[in-house]
């Protein structure tokens, strides 16, 4: 937690200052974006100034933590601190506070699986949000022998993305596009990666050779994909502000 005396007070560049060694994309307009999302209240001058306090700073650090090491959703992370103890003990709760470091979790793509009930301690998102993403195929359900929903860690990535779309109004519904354009553009990498590497699977480093060769593939694509999208996006915005000229 930051040093910062009981009775001092900031301004909104020297808290960037004073985190950003920690937070390295912290800048002004984020702290502003907080404030406008209702997660810090800075003290104010007679002149409209902000003025932070230890706790402001502390408070900011809380929510910048959550998100960097648990990528915790705004709204789950406002509740959280409204309904913390007190702030040190939410810090205490995920690690700020301690003197040891936290425990890295095991790596998502060693694809361990949990159970459904614990995504959202795990992950900030509801169950039932995780059950529009498997009614839209965006992911899969595990059974275990027991008959309970598992979820594969492997897909972490895709519901907190998914999770923070929806801050944009994109649905999970929304997203079957992205499933049908996957579908088709596997069988397109497929024959790819195959013409390059074979089906041999005893070649030597094959795994490492298909896991570098996917990711340039990936990128390259991605790269297409984006501009296309960008591109016509921005006509039809100029458009639209010709229109109405």
């Amino acid at each position: 937690m930051s040093s910062l005396a009981d009775r001092s007070y900031l301004s909104i560049g020297q808290v960037v200052n004073l985190l950003r060694s920690a937070y390295p994309d912290l800048s002004n307009s984020k702290i502003r974006f907080l404030e406008e999302e209702g997660l810090i209240t800075p003290h104010r001058t007679p002149k409209g100034y902000r003025q932070y306090s230890k706790e402001d700073v502390d408070r900011l650090e809380v929510i910048l933590h959550l998100q960097k090491t648990r990528y915790m959703p705004l709204n789950v992370i406002k509740s959280k601190l409204d309904s913390a103890s007190s702030l040190d003990a939410l810090a205490f709760e995920v690690g700020l506070l301690s003197n040891e470091p936290l425990k890295e979790e095991p790596a998502e793509e060693e694809s361990k699986l949990c159970t459904i009930e614990d995504i959202p301690d795990r992950l900030g998102v509801e169950i039932s949000f995780v059950r529009q993403l498997v009614e839209n195929d965006i992911i899969t359900l595990v059974k275990s022998p027991q008959n309970r929903e598992l979820v594969d860690s492997a897909d972490f990535t895709i519901i907190r993305t998914c999770a923070e779309l929806r801050r944009f109004g994109i649905e999970p519904r929304n997203l079957r596009q992205y499933v049908a354009a996957a579908n088709r553009e596997s069988a397109m990498f497929e024959q790819v990666l195959i013409t390059m590497l074979g089906r041999d699977d005893s070649t030597p480093k094959r795994e490492e050779k298909l896991e570098k060769a996917f990711e340039t593939l990936s990128v390259l694509t991605e790269t297409v994909h984006r501009s296309l999208l960008k591109r016509r996006v921005f006509n039809a915005l100029s458009a639209s502000q010709d229109d109405r000229a």
